[in-house]
């Protein structure tokens, strides 16, 4: 079967990520129909997107003539028919409510021949789920772009049950073309790869926390020097929002079981309205900027049973057919910004050392530690 060649792309949704998308795109020299539900909105995007090739050019990047011919093949709409006609591949990249992307992708299936690929931006909702709703679930995927896109590597790419080999190849593809680095997601699960691996993980830092084992500053101390993570579980926590990982925890907990329910001061900040730096409190206070850690700080904790929760977790989507050792890596370098991926954490450590602490996780606290298959295996 050949592979779906992708040509003229429209973008739905005007938001940081969907304008995000039309930018590189359009870099990538295809045309590129961005549409919102406002004029208003469509000219804020149109402003940011100049904004950010400006600086492209002010560093030395960019032309102004790249400039110039990368704003004209963007062209705004706020008509649905419009920015749809002719389009190879339609991204859908409106706010995370199920009812409606649905609603959306259902319009753009009357308005687009039975050829067109349809693609959705979800980073929450099941693309199965999504998939299920569509009256040409061969042609539609997933693509999980980060933000911000212009400058996030990662694509996560998830088929759906349905989606025609041809459909996922030209995707893959298609993320190449525009300077993206595409991961397979075999099959969709929650979290897909990055959130699934990230947010346990982040969890993980919070119970720590909860039990008395350690102080925040000493776990962030201990991820960011000795582990050598760009930040701590906590401060990556503050930045994220911790409303969000609670939503993330909730729908893990719903659909993967009751290990993934938030820990108590996850739940507590997000009952109190403590949602980390977009309120100026979260696990630190942030009233007087982000607070500074020390190496000195964490020498007193080992990371390793974090480490090794990660590496299981990671170990987990290999038992499921989800993703691959290396893909798994990849991701999560890309889009966690981590230094290594988990099963390069994995040999770095030691696997057997990285079994050891699970195996001690999981006579303290429970069978919610226990080893993965993939892991049992090594």
């Amino acid at each position: 079967m050949s592979t779906q060649q992708f040509r003229r792309i429209a973008v739905l949704g005007a938001g940081t990520m969907g304008h995000g998308i039309s930018q590189i795109a359009a870099q990538a020299g295809y045309n590129v129909s961005m549409r919102d539900i406002s004029e208003e909105i469509l000219q804020k995007a149109m402003g940011n997107i100049a904004s950010n090739l400006d600086r492209s050019v002010q560093r030395g990047r960019l032309s102004q003539e790249e400039m110039k011919n990368c704003l004209s093949r963007i062209k705004a709409t706020v008509d649905l028919e419009e920015a749809v006609s002719g389009a190879d591949i339609v991204i859908e990249a409106v706010p995370e409510r199920l009812d409606l992307k649905i609603r959306i992708l259902r319009d753009v299936e009357k308005l687009t021949p039975s050829s067109t690929t349809l693609a959705t931006n979800t980073s929450s909702l099941s693309v199965d789920e999504l998939s299920h709703s569509l009256s040409r679930p061969n042609q539609f995927i997933g693509m999980h772009f980060f933000n911000p896109p212009a400058i996030m590597r990662l694509v996560e790419v998830v088929p759906a049950p349905h989606t025609l080999t041809s459909v996922t190849t030209g995707a893959v593809e298609f993320c190449k073309k525009i300077g993206k680095t595409p991961v397979l997601v075999k099959k969709d699960s929650p979290g897909f790869i990055v959130n699934r691996v990230l947010v346990p993980y982040l969890n993980e830092a919070a119970r720590t926390l909860d039990r008395g084992e350690a102080k925040m500053n000493e776990i962030d101390s201990a991820i960011q020097f000795k582990a050598k993570f760009p930040m701590g579980p906590f401060l990556l926590m503050d930045y994220i929002g911790i409303d969000i990982i609670a939503d993330v925890l909730g729908v893990f907990e719903q659909k993967l079981g009751p290990h993934y329910k938030a820990s108590t001061s996850i739940w507590n900040l997000r009952s109190q309205g403590k949602l980390g730096r977009k309120t100026n409190q979260g696990f630190y206070n942030y009233a007087e900027g982000p607070p500074k850690l020390a190496e000195a700080d964490g020498t007193g904790f080992d990371p390793k049973n974090l480490l090794a929760h990660m590496v299981n977790e990671a170990s987990k989507l290999v038992d499921d057919d989800i993703a691959d050792e290396s893909g798994i890596d990849t991701a999560m370098k890309l889009g966690a910004n981590l230094p290594e991926g988990p099963f390069e954490i994995a040999k770095r450590v030691g696997t057997n050392n990285i079994i050891s602490s699970l195996k001690e996780l999981s006579a303290k606290h429970g069978e919610g530690y226990a080893l993965s298959k993939h892991l049992s295996k090594a």
